[in-house]
């Protein structure tokens, strides 16, 4: 009855082709961090451009419509699809 309630512990053998692969992964993960700290991490971002979506050739202005341009192909392409 106490066996149920409190059962023995597992036990979880580790194959020894597991272990080899622990130990070769440690290993790897030391030497790759050991390498990464030569490198110098730069800031790559660009500077914010606040008319981003106003750019004449900005997927966001296309899809908007407010420039000329896209709006004269909104109309080229509606009325090519309406007259299908």
């Amino acid at each position: 009855m106490l066996g149920i309630l409190f059962p023995r512990p597992y036990s979880v053998e580790v194959s020894k082709l597991r272990q080899q692969l622990d130990e070769a992964h440690l290993a790897w993960a030391t030497e790759w961090k050991r390498r990464q700290a030569n490198f110098k991490i730069e800031n790559i971002r660009f500077p914010h451009d606040p008319y981003w979506n106003k750019r004449i050739f900005s997927l966001q202005a296309a899809h908007d419509g407010e420039i000329w341009l896209w709006q004269a192909t909104h109309l080229f392409v509606r009325w090519s699809v309406a007259s299908i």
